[in-house]
């Protein structure tokens, strides 16, 4: 059940990497209200709990949705109480939790199962209906083991991931995860065969994996449900989810008083020693050794370290895709780049002399949040140092979005919308990727909109007859026209270089090899690509290697092309 697909969509399609532990999102959706880093978490296991629900509520496609959607309601009501680097274990038990809720709630009502239609026939009835019987005794006993025995179970065989993906989720070592892994799967193969189980010749990884439609048409309603106004919300999925947190509450009381009584009662014990052996001559009863309290709620993090953790998301290089001011601006936007450190932000350009220093001051609990840029730059004179440049900014997973007002703008006040003006700097800046997760980026087919080779601009109608087209496919690259049979090669990318680099290497009829040395800039759909044209082919070049361009612009000795994401088929 690898989430693998999912979260490749998502990191297309909203800019994110899944890097970041549960605990970690879980705590920025619940601080700064990150709806982002909540949906991160939701991709993440939301086939994993529309295997459980489905597995608890076979054939009753309804009743499983409300259990599905309660169980992520929950989690965006206890989003500040999860801690782990990973949150399965904790939603495998909620969904377990609210889909027993909602099955025992629908045979009160008697009302008959609707038709599942969403269900699949690919799989023999046989089969599924084994695995229909087998998944809720499964489920339950799962639920039943500890926490360290359980996490990994549901990491390794219901989401697929590998060892080390687990170690890394949990923060454990590999052997640890392994041990424990072992031992998790005894205890549940003694548990299953007391009670007649015999598991599916697959294992446990075939247990929830339910020939029903997968949990993604249902996580962006689920999404506006979480995170949206409690009116929005089915009395039904309403109730299910206050079912599951009262009980949840219930345990966890459960659990302080048992700690309670267990200190109560050694504390007795220990003043009782203590009478005995040290006033064996005095008579009557000792006061009691001074009770254990019950934990104390964690305070709400200040002010102080909610900005520490937005400047910490924030850390790392940033490359510019919009830039939109009413000033003149001769910045080429490929090779800017934003570098957090800390509380300080360097702005890096191809032109040295344009080079800036700023101290940040972040104030995340504003809506929008506040940015304060504070010049730096003594080496240029202190004519400007300590000037503030008033902002807003918006993160969400690796874009962030800021509108600043020009310090020497007549208007001082701090901006209210994302949006470009008199005196406003509008920058919109994208973490910059390794090579791996840029390729995932470039990965598809892209049309050749505007192409000058050496100077010469190719005609619209020649360019359309041609249609130029560059597939991407991990690191290789086919080259295709009209009527012709396409060009490979071997990428080679440096997302981190200011501009970024791309290297083109192939081979020519002869077996002959060339590298082809260039530059490029990614903007949405939108992709720039400006590399050496090795015109003459050896002996002819006397050996000499392309010039990689430094801007990216048309001229000699170049190819210059603009490409557009072209449209999924």
């Amino acid at each position: 059940m690898s989430q693998k697909p999912l979260l490749h969509t998502l990191s297309t399609t909203l800019g994110l990497t899944d890097t970041a532990p549960d605990g970690e999102l879980l705590q920025r959706f619940a601080e700064v209200g990150d709806q982002t880093a909540f949906e991160l978490v939701v991709r993440r296991h939301a086939d994993l709990v529309w295997g459980v629900c489905r597995a608890v509520l076979p054939g009753d496609t309804h009743t499983a949705e409300d259990a599905f959607q309660a169980t992520f309601l929950a989690l965006a009501r206890r989003a500040d109480s999860i801690r782990d680097g990973s949150a399965a274990g904790w939603l495998f038990r909620v969904a377990r939790n609210a889909a027993v809720r909602a099955r025992t709630r629908a045979t009160r009502r008697r009302v008959s199962a609707l038709p599942d239609a969403l269900a699949c026939t690919g799989a023999p009835v046989e089969e599924e209906a084994a695995r229909q019987e087998v998944a809720p005794v499964v489920a339950e006993e799962v639920d039943r083991l500890g926490a360290t025995l359980r996490d990994p179970i549901v990491l390794c065989f219901f989401e697929g991931h590998t060892h080390a993906e687990a170690a890394n989720r949990l923060g454990w070592p590999i052997g640890t995860v392994a041990s424990r892994l072992a031992r998790a799967k005894d205890v549940l193969r003694d548990r299953l065969t007391r009670r007649g189980v015999a598991l599916p010749a697959a294992g446990l990884t075939a247990v929830f994996a339910s020939t029903s439609a997968p949990a993604s048409p249902l996580v962006r309603s689920t999404l506006a449900i979480a995170t949206g106004p409690a009116n929005q919300i089915s009395p039904a999925v309403l109730s299910l989810t206050h079912g599951v947190l009262s009980a949840m509450r219930f345990t966890q009381l459960k659990a302080t008083a048992a700690l309670v009584f267990v200190a109560l009662g050694l504390s007795v014990t220990l003043a009782a020693v203590s009478r005995n052996t040290t006033e064996p001559a005095m008579g009557g009863s000792a006061p009691l050794a001074a009770r254990s309290a019950a934990p104390v709620p964690k305070d709400k993090p200040t002010a102080k370290e909610l900005e520490a953790r937005e400047l910490k998301a924030l850390k790392g290089e940033w490359r510019v895709v919009k830039l939109e001011t009413d000033r003149k601006n001769e910045r080429e936007l490929a090779g800017l780049r934003f570098a957090f450190t800390d509380n300080h932000l360097a702005i890096r350009s191809a032109n040295e002399d344009e080079n800036e220093n700023f101290t940040v001051g972040l104030v995340p609990t504003e809506s929008p949040r506040h940015v304060d840029l504070t010049i730096e730059n003594p080496e240029k004179g202190e004519r400007d140092a300590g000037k503030v440049a008033r902002g807003i900014y918006e993160l969400k997973g690796d874009t962030l979005t800021l509108c600043v007002r020009h310090f020497a703008a007549d208007d001082a006040n701090r901006p209210t919308a994302f949006k470009s003006g008199e005196g406003l700097v509008l920058t919109v800046l994208e973490r910059v990727k390794d090579e791996k997760e840029e390729l995932k980026a470039l990965a598809g087919e892209w049309r050749a909109v505007k192409v000058i080779a050496l100077g010469q601009e190719v005609g619209a109608d020649e360019l359309a007859k041609r249609k130029m087209m560059w597939f991407f496919d991990g690191a290789e690259m086919l080259m295709t026209g009209e009527g012709e049979k396409g060009d490979k090669a071997t990428i080679k990318l440096d997302p981190s270089a200011a501009p970024a680099t791309i290297d083109l290497s192939g081979k020519d009829d002869k077996g002959t090899e060339s590298k082809l040395p260039g530059i490029y800039f990614r903007q949405g759909d939108r992709l720039t690509v400006c590399y050496a044209h090795q015109a003459l082919p050896p002996p002819q070049n006397m050996g000499k290697d392309p010039v990689r361009p430094t801007e990216l612009k048309a001229g000699d000795g170049v190819v210059f092309i603009v490409f557009e994401r072209a449209p999924k088929k």
